[in-house]
């Protein structure tokens, strides 16, 4: 077995266990990103074997995963995903005192090994402070241009009548404020 697929077999469980948090953070998101992997692995049955077998081993509905080890981050947009998409960072290793900064709200977390942040990171400029020890980051996300190709709808669930609707007391929603 070569290493990447003992890495995945590996790191299946808790792959499940972050897509199961975005279907109870953000169930649209979550549905698309299943519709988008079962189109996949269905293309990947007929055109590519290798996409294939990886796909077996991947129970995750995000498409993309990007490793960072040992790196400070300096302040990004992550631009391959769509503004209404979350991002989730998954923090590991042997460090303390690491801290993620987001400036656009003003906010900014402790960052240390074990850390789950889910957050629109094309909206949301951030980065992450230089730390001694070893800190790995795995960075789940969703990348638009394959969505595109797939054909996957990108939904409608950031829309301002839906954040009013979520937000207003029953007797007061289609009513101007």
């Amino acid at each position: 077995m070569d290493a990447s697929h003992e890495w995945s077999q590996r790191s299946y469980l808790p792959a499940a266990i972050l897509s199961g948090a975005l279907l109870i953070m953000h169930p649209g998101l979550y549905d698309t990103g299943r519709q988008a992997m079962q189109l996949l692995d269905t293309w990947s049955s007929q055109h590519n074997q290798d996409m294939q077998d990886a796909l077996q081993h991947w129970p995750l509905v995000f498409t993309n995963v990007s490793v960072i080890s040992n790196w400070a981050t300096p302040f990004h947009w992550d631009l391959h995903s769509r503004s209404d998409w979350y991002d989730m960072l998954v923090t590991v290793g042997n460090y303390e005192d690491c801290v993620l900064d987001i400036p656009t709200l003003g906010l900014q977390f402790l960052y240390n090994p074990s850390t789950v942040v889910a957050f629109c990171g094309w909206l949301l400029r951030h980065g992450v402070s230089s730390v001694g020890g070893n800190r790995c980051c795995f960075a789940y996300y969703m990348r638009d241009n394959i969505h595109n190709w797939i054909g996957i709808p990108c939904g409608d669930w950031m829309r301002v009548q839906n954040v009013w609707t979520g937000l207003m007391p029953a007797g007061l929603v289609g009513h101007s404020i």
